[in-house]
């Protein structure tokens, strides 16, 4: 070689050149020139040039990336084709997806990423520069002894050899294994034809169904070619035989199972009756050695069974996904149903149990009230203080504090007012002359006052108490389905009773609600109650991140007899592809997660209203979320 061979850098950024280059000189030293050209264009420029002066380029690397794409290197191939140039393409990442062109062409003979071993770059330019130079200049190959190796001389020379000898493709003849376009019979058929040929035609044989051809664990000597019928591949499992493949098993039956140390890794069962050739390992040999493309044929005809099996794996990967999710959201309803059916178990004993207590506690408050209240038990002064504070209605905070305000202005003492207040008492002049009693007689007149005070309250607090347990127990059976079908249902009185219940979470929005003068509709109170619970439930779950969520309840008759009942909100609104789904039986938006009041959900909602013959609705947007209920006065049809 009269001129040192050159190494060309193609593209890449004046740094990425410089660290391609240091590392080639520190790997070849003198022994080539490096050279640097920013395009296809000039590469092949130098390349022609280089031929001309009687050097040659055995290696070009690619720096791929910004203007050095895909194309410009199958650019700078067809133009370094000329000169048998050795291509590498050097990419900045692991990742080969942006150059995935490539990887279907011959535009490139090795890659390499950077960031690089010293070593991994070595022996990928090594083995480039011996596969070009055992090629077209095996005399210059000992000016690289101490680079290229005798094993990766020997391994060039092969594959040059093997590249030389190989016989000439017919384009117009696909190989076996690549054939494509052959359908799968037709492959079988060819597949069959060859063993015919290879073994002389081996017998055929039938199976009746239910034959098992092969047996989990048993020594697999051949395969079986199935001409006609269907098999079934199971596996074992502690719950029974799982089916894996039927119509997706193939025809080449054993050959994974021959591969795995001829043990059956499957139950291959006859499904249909079955005919099919039987073929030992040493025909399966002997057939191969006979006929070289039976391999590829094998293989082309074992691959689209694989393919199909890899199909029904994946299908059955889904399937199982689906039926996982399904179990999941199952189980999460049946336990939100069971916390549920607890709940109401307990609702039930719970308002049984303080129904009796809570009577006695209202009626012996009423008798007290009256024993203290009757003529002689106090001085009549008195009495008619307590009988007038038992029944009075508290006054409100701006009340109180509008009327102590007054007083002082009566009394002149702010103390005094207060007491006077608290003792019922609004008059200018009964102000005045309380003011000049004695503080003795005072305070008894002020003992008075509040004895009759605490009777009121105790008196609504026992009301208060026996109308909860009336809505829960209304509401158990509302829930039950056991409510007693009434003709003369008052709706309003059924969602204060609702809202009754709700008390504890009513402090996390501002309802407000507001009735027109409605007639009374056919139904079971606890039942309707159940809708109203679990409307304003989902409208305060709505609210949850609100710092001034607003819930509206309002109800109006309609002009064709029957009542409305709106219950709204100001929340985020609900998706639409969940507002067309929110009624459906089992759906739930909640993830199983169970609050007094919402455990049947909104299906439930809709089916006691259907039942009370009457209509549910949502609109809802962001901001404004309605459900529209609308109720028949009269009674509805069986």
């Amino acid at each position: 070689m009269s001129v040192d061979p050159a190494v060309l850098i193609v593209g890449g950024t004046e740094q990425r050149v410089r660290a391609v280059a240091d590392e080639l000189v520190a790997l070849v030293g003198d022994r080539v020139s490096v050279e640097a050209v920013p395009d296809a264009e000039s590469a092949t420029s130098f390349a022609r040039v280089a031929a001309g002066g009687g050097s040659m380029v055995p290696l070009a690397l690619a720096c791929c990336g910004e203007g050095l794409g895909p194309p410009e290197v199958v650019e700078l191939r067809a133009g370094l084709r000329a000169f048998d140039t050795r291509i590498v393409a050097v990419t900045e990442s692991a990742s080969l997806v942006g150059l995935a062109p490539l990887l279907g062409s011959d535009a490139v003979d090795a890659f390499m990423a950077e960031p690089w071993t010293r070593s991994g770059f070595a022996k990928v330019v090594v083995a480039q520069l011996a596969t070009y130079l055992v090629a077209h200049s095996p005399d210059d190959l000992d000016r690289f002894g101490d680079l290229i190796a005798d094993d990766e001389r020997t391994r060039a020379e092969l594959r040059i050899e093997r590249r030389r000898t190989a016989p000439t493709h017919d384009v117009d003849r696909r190989h076996p294994l690549l054939d494509v376009s052959s359908e799968d019979a037709e492959l079988e058929a060819q597949l069959v034809e060859s063993l015919d040929v290879a073994l002389g035609h081996p017998p055929r044989i039938r199976m009746a169904p239910g034959t098992v051809l092969i047996e989990i664990g048993a020594d697999v000597g051949g395969i079986f070619v199935v001409l006609d019928g269907v098999v079934r591949l199971t596996s074992r499992a502690p719950g029974g035989d799982q089916i894996l493949h039927e119509q997706s098993t193939g025809s080449i039956i054993g050959l994974l199972s021959l591969a795995s140390k001829r043990r059956a890794m499957l139950d291959c069962v006859a499904v249909t009756e079955v005919r099919a050739i039987p073929v030992t390992v040493e025909q399966l040999a002997r057939a191969l050695d006979v006929d070289p493309e039976l391999s590829s044929l094998l293989n082309r005809v074992l691959i689209g069974s694989l393919a199909r099996r890899l199909r029904r794996s994946d299908e059955l990967q889904v399937e199982l996904d689906q039926s996982l999710s399904a179990l999941s959201a199952a189980r999460a309803e049946l336990v939100a149903q069971a916390k549920m059916a607890t709940l109401g178990d307990i609702s039930a004993g719970l308002a049984h149990e303080l129904n009796n207590p809570t009577a006695a506690l209202g009626r012996a408050i009423a008798n007290i009230t009256d024993d203290i209240t009757a003529e002689g038990l106090l001085p009549a002064d008195l009495t008619a203080i307590v009988r007038d504070r038992a029944v009075a209605e508290p006054l409100s905070s701006a009340d109180v504090r509008s009327l102590r305000r007054e007083l002082v202005g009566v009394v002149g003492d702010r103390r005094l007012a207060g007491r006077l207040v608290d003792m019922g008492v609004s008059d200018h002049a009964e102000a005045r002359r309380l003011a000049d009693l004695p503080s003795s007689e005072l305070d008894r007149l002020e003992a008075a006052t509040r004895l009759g005070s605490q009777l009121h309250h105790a008196g609504t607090a026992a009301r208060r108490v026996q109308a909860l347990v009336d809505s829960l127990r209304a509401y158990v059976r509302g829930e039950d389905g056991s409510g007693t079908w009434v003709p003369d249902v008052d709706v309003l009185r059924t969602i204060e009773s609702a809202l009754r219940l709700l008390s504890h979470r009513t402090d996390e929005a501002t309802i407000e609600l507001s009735a027109e003068s409605v007639p009374a509709v056919p139904g079971r109170p606890g039942a309707l109650q159940v809708v109203w619970s679990n409307l304003v439930t989902n409208a305060l779950d709505a609210l949850a991140d609100s710092d001034n969520g607003q819930i509206e309840i309002t109800v109006t008759p309609t002009d064709d007899r029957r009542v409305r009942v709106t219950v709204a909100d100001n929340g985020p609104g609900i998706e639409p592809p969940l507002a067309d789904r929110i009624f459906e039986p089992r759906f739930t938006t909640k993830g199983g997660r169970v609050r007094f009041g919402l455990g049947l959900g909104l299906s439930i909602c809709r089916q006691i209203v259907t039942e009370h013959g009457g209509t549910i609705a949502v609109e809802s947007r962001p901001g404004r979320t309605v459900f529209d209920v609308r109720l028949p006065v009269e009674e509805p049809d069986e």
